[in-house]
């Protein structure tokens, strides 16, 4: 999803910063997690850092981590219609 905001808007993007934080391990095996992504959109001319906060449930499916729910708040990018 990022990087088609990025090549909508012409500009690129980079991840600064992932923070994962455990809120609660379930009877069914799965762990849900609040996150915080922090990342800059820019191009020669300008720069901003936005930071998206959301929460996800993972569990282990074949010998493999997955992500079974993800929810996140929406926000605004300069640039963007309808936002992120």
């Amino acid at each position: 999803m990022p990087s088609l905001v990025a090549k909508e808007i012409n500009k690129s993007i980079e991840v600064q910063s992932v923070k994962l934080e455990e809120q609660s391990i379930n009877e069914d095996g799965t762990v849900d997690y609040t996150y915080t992504t922090v990342f800059k959109i820019y191009d020669e001319n300008s720069s901003k850092i936005y930071e998206k906060e959301g929460e996800i449930t993972i569990t282990i499916i074949d010998n493999e981590l997955k992500v079974t729910r993800d929810w996140s708040r929406g926000i605004k990018i300069d640039g963007l219609d309808g936002g992120l």
